[in-house]
């Protein structure tokens, strides 16, 4: 299985080099300041009714400490996988976002467009569904939320015009970049039409995941955060075997891996997805066979775990920038019988 992986990893150059245009205005626009400051982490959110209903007690708790949060970002899955994809739906989840008392940042999951074509989510269109995504939550220059922050988009680079949806920012000396990689297998292998959807798509956050790192190497950031929808099966879990990624997700482990041991700074990867909350360190390095310290995973809670995480940023701790805190919300707790 391990030398698999290998292969599979080893037949994935990087294809995508950031435009220098792009990144000159970039450089111009973010320079690092560093201050310690706490942002949060949701994900895997509104699912079902039992999600739904449950949803006014997280965003509660997250307003409530508001004045202690720079922005909350959403790893994406605003909906179960069952439930129907139609356009009451992303307006019910907008305007719940854009009830939050602070920033929010969301970058989209497999739920809400790619899974669109089952029966169960109203045999919709995948890619058309895609384009109301874009349309809905994407449409202006801005985050969502009462409080907005601005966002670098993507589209800006004429050559990935469609990308609103990937967004960099920066605040103290971190730069945080969202990406568009789904569950699903990323879109690739259901037909013609969404495999020529990933390929360009992947080709977009390939280029967007370097120009992330672009920024914070040559800008003097002392950190980067990614947020991300799949839970892309990295080759090392905790007392298990190796794991062989799927084809969707080998480019994408290739250009972390590449980009984290060139950056040689902290590197936090937030997704959902598979609904584990889980802080690890899961990616190896290919040639020396061990662990990059300096990437950590942490997937937020989801599904019906219906809680949020706190990250902290210290700058005076430059090798453990971030911390984090499992936020409970008490009234999400599940009422479990006496045994």
């Amino acid at each position: 299985m391990r030398t698999t992986l290998l292969l599979l990893l080893s037949l994935c150059p990087l294809a995508a080099q950031t435009d220098p245009a792009v990144l000159t205005r970039l450089l111009g626009q973010y320079k690092p300041a560093p201050a310690a400051f706490s942002f949060a982490a949701i994900g895997d959110q509104q699912y079902g009714a039992e999600g739904i209903a449950k949803w006014p007690a997280l965003a509660a708790s997250i307003n409530a400490s508001a004045s202690q949060l720079q922005f909350v970002v959403h790893a994406g899955d605003i909906k179960s996988g069952s439930t129907v994809c139609d356009d009451a739906m992303f307006a019910n989840r907008l305007a719940a976002f854009n009830a939050l008392e602070l920033p929010m940042i969301l970058t989209p999951g497999d739920n809400e467009w790619t899974d669109c074509h089952r029966a169960n989510n109203g045999s919709y269109d995948s890619i058309e569904r895609l384009a109301y995504l874009r349309g809905i939550f994407f449409n202006t220059e801005e985050s969502l939320g009462k409080r907005r922050i601005p966002m670098f988009r993507q589209s800006e680079d004429p050559r990935y015009r469609l990308y609103r949806e990937n967004a960099i920012w920066t605040h103290g000396n971190i730069v945080f970049a969202s990406l568009h990689i789904v569950g699903s297998n990323n879109n690739l292998g259901r037909n013609a039409a969404n495999d020529a959807e990933y390929a360009a798509r992947n080709l977009a956050n390939l280029d967007w995941i370097h120009t992330a790192f672009s920024l914070a190497r040559d800008g003097g950031f002392a950190g980067v955060v990614l947020i991300m929808q799949a839970n892309p099966s990295f080759p090392r879990i905790a007392d298990g075997p190796p794991l062989v990624p799927e084809a969707g997700f080998v480019d994408s482990i290739y250009a972390l891996e590449a980009e984290t041991i060139a950056f040689g700074k902290p590197v936090l990867l937030i997704h959902g997805d598979s609904h584990v909350f889980r802080i690890d360190k899961p990616l190896p390095a290919r040639k020396s066979g061990r662990v990059l310290e300096n990437f950590t995973r942490l997937e937020v809670p989801g599904s019906t775990d219906v809680h949020w995480v706190r990250i902290h940023v210290n700058p005076t701790k430059p090798l453990t920038l971030f911390s984090y805190e499992h936020e409970d919300v008490e009234a999400n707790f599940v009422k479990h019988p006496l045994p």
